[in-house]
């Protein structure tokens, strides 16, 4: 069968077509930020996938042994998303701010902070110059990553034609590798690819917070290709309505994973109320951003929630898969939400950056005073050494250097353009080899499984 090539032609002709649209308009940052984004959301729905396996091979979980072979299917992509980041580091001038040489050079654009951070990208050269230290972990993480899902995939299918106990245990011991492995990986690829957007910006929970995003999205495209293959007849039997609702269960229990650390993450900040900390929510409170990242938490949150509760909701293909596409989307909202804020208007150019470092002169006094209940007076500020800028000042230069929140053409375009593409190299994929590990020995345990 060759229906794998309708989801893959359509998701390289959007693409070209948001290309094309990004060049002919003048749009060239914001289609490479949509590009960002979509293909960081492709990258965590695999890294979710692998996790998915590894932990069923680690606990040695017998329920999930016939839908297994899906998320083998979507971890396999990890080579082809590692060609497909190839534009995202040759447009690293355009998306990332600390890679403009101009920030660690004596002049009006120093920026002592990111210039601080020049090691982390640019070791063992000299700032400003390749990111040498920077690429060498984009590709640390693509190969380890490709490696060790090959060889679960490897082993997987391997044991279709010459089954064996000792692929069962290989996959066993490359789990128990890969789990911490990727752990440290997947943290230094969110730092890279996504924290760094903002260089003045740090957070130790952000490599959890995208993970969390990816296996909720991996979660949900599992339960929808598996209710794909059962309607499609493919796999009727394999895959029964006790399965589907495990999967259900999965994607309720990470919704609130999701919002867990979600929160987390905002209530260290609010309750440190440090004002280059609290900078990046800051931002994302204004030109409509704080209207997206408010619908977040009831689009992502609540209204899964209430839904995925009920047993019958989980168990009601038609809606479940409703939900797992309606939560794939919000995926790609969150990984928006995130990235579209550190888009430096043209116009600007390195100057916003410099006019709202942490490190500004007036700038941290000013932040804090939006943040207490009694707002500091000029006086008051020029007595701590601080140049007096008033609180509607910096509202203003926030507005001022924020391309206001709107989903654009380029940015649907990308974010379908991958999905379909990630759907159609998983669907690929899945037609060379049997749709299940039959000769698995739990195979027949999990034909067997049903609900307490």
């Amino acid at each position: 069968s060759r229906w794998w090539l309708a989801p893959l032609g359509l998701g390289l002709a959007l693409l070209a077509v948001a290309a094309i649209a990004g060049a002919l308009g003048g749009l060239g940052t914001r289609a490479l930020f949509a590009y960002l984004i979509a293909w960081a959301f492709c990258v965590s729905i695999s890294i979710g996938a692998t996790f998915f396996v590894m932990i069923q091979h680690v606990t040695r979980a017998r329920w999930s042994t016939t839908i297994r072979r899906i998320p083998e299917a979507l971890m396999a992509s990890f080579p082809l998303l590692a060609l497909a980041g190839i534009p995202v580091l040759l447009g690293m001038h355009d998306l990332y701010h600390w890679s403009h040489a101009e920030l660690y050079e004596a002049g009006s654009y120093y920026d002592s902070i990111v210039a601080g951070k020049a090691g982390y990208f640019f070791a063992p050269f000299e700032a400003g110059t390749f990111p040498f230290f920077w690429v060498a972990r984009y590709v640390l993480f693509f190969g380890i990553a490709s490696l060790i899902s090959s060889k679960l995939y490897s082993h997987s299918v391997r044991n279709d034609t010459e089954p064996s106990n000792e692929n069962t245990f290989s996959m066993y011991r490359w789990s128990a590798f890969g789990i911490p492995m990727m752990a440290v990986l997947v943290s230094f690829f969110a730092y890279d690819m996504m924290m760094s957007l903002e260089p003045h910006w740090f957070s130790t929970m952000w490599g959890i917070y995208y993970f969390a995003g990816g296996w909720l999205g991996a979660l949900c495209l599992i339960t929808f290709l598996a209710l794909l293959l059962k309607k499609s007849g493919m796999l009727e039997h394999e895959i029964s309505r006790e399965h589907i609702q495990d999967m259900g269960k999965f994607m309720f229990a990470f919704v609130v994973f999701w919002t867990y650390i979600a929160f987390s993450q905002y209530m260290l900040y609010w309750y440190a109320n440090l004002p280059e900390e609290t900078l990046w929510f800051h931002k994302r409170a204004f030109e409509g951003y704080g209207t997206v990242g408010k619908a977040l938490l009831w689009v992502n949150f609540v209204l899964p929630f209430l839904i995925l509760l009920p047993r019958f909701s989980k168990r009601f293909y038609p809606l479940l898969a409703t939900m797992a596409v309606w939560l794939l989307v919000m995926h790609w909202m969150d990984l928006w939400w995130v990235a579209m804020p550190s888009i430096i208007p043209s116009e600007y150019g390195a100057e916003a950056h410099a006019m709202l470092a942490p490190a500004a002169e007036g700038i941290q006094t000013a932040l804090a005073s939006l943040q207490t209940t009694a707002p500091l007076a000029p006086e008051a500020l020029a007595q701590a050494g601080q140049t007096a800028l008033d609180p509607d000042v910096l509202d203003a230069t926030l507005r001022e250097t924020l391309v206001p929140a709107s989903f654009h053409m380029v940015d649907i375009l990308c974010g379908l353009g991958f999905a379909f593409l990630l759907v159609g190299a998983t669907l690929f994929r899945a037609t060379r080899h049997a749709l299940t590990p039959y000769n698995d020995p739990y195979f027949n345990d999990s034909l067997r499984f049903e609900n307490v």
